[in-house]
């Protein structure tokens, strides 16, 4: 039996692996679940939240992205709370990561946190949405406070780096399209998509976690 050590999504490299939950009834909770080619316990156990919805330190509301760093660390975005929260392993609660800035009328403002995903350096970075603006925001490890790096006027979900942390990949949500940028936020190229919402093979429909990929850092 392997045991997961990393998260990673679609690309299923990955060796213990959370899965946010998106069910109506249980979305406020994280369960481990096996990976591909793992031999695994049939249910799965709860590993952060899974104390109904609110913004206590051992509750989410709304868990969207979630990434593992090196040293087995849950992180969450807890999109309804404005917040990314970091989940020791084996913990009862969380701390506070990032967040809680919503409605500020601040440049520190960070509303609604949705795909996650860490560079190699250790660097976490969030899209964020407020109103019809998407943005990409990044906090270095060790620093107390976060940078943007891409705002867009439409809401993003979906974020990968390349193997090469070269590029980053962003699903534009509305726009049902994916877009690639450079490592300092500048535009390349539409990738995927931009046909219009639809299932021809060239058209996509509202994409988001499902080009999302966790690098762990080193």
């Amino acid at each position: 039996m392997t045991k997961c050590e990393a998260l990673f999504f679609v690309f299923l490299l990955c060796s213990v692996a959370y899965v946010s939950s998106y069910k109506l009834h249980d979305r406020n909770s994280l369960r481990a679940t096996s990976c591909a080619g793992t031999t695994w316990e049939s249910n799965g156990k709860t590993v952060a939240g899974g104390n109904g919805p609110g913004s206590a330190l051992n509750q989410l509301n709304s868990s969207y992205g979630i990434v593992v760093d090196s040293n087995n660390a849950l992180f969450v975005s807890d999109y309804s709370n404005h917040r990314v929260i970091k989940w020791e392993q084996g913990a009862s609660h969380g701390s506070l990561h990032i967040g809680e800035l919503c409605g500020t009328n601040t440049n520190e403002e960070f509303c609604y946190p949705s795909a996650i995903t860490f560079n190699k350096e250790g660097t976490l970075f969030v899209t964020v949405q407020s109103d019809s603006i998407g943005s990409v925001v990044f906090l270095k490890k060790g620093a107390a406070s976060f940078e943007t790096l891409i705002t867009v006027n439409t809401s993003i979900y979906g974020i990968v780096w390349d193997q090469n942390e070269e590029y980053l990949y962003l699903g534009h949500h509305r726009e049902h399209r994916v877009l690639k940028y450079t490592k300092d936020g500048k535009f390349v190229s539409v990738v995927a998509g931009g046909n219009g919402a639809g299932s021809a093979l060239d058209q996509l429909d509202y994409r988001d976690k499902n080009i999302q990929k966790s690098h762990v850092p080193l």
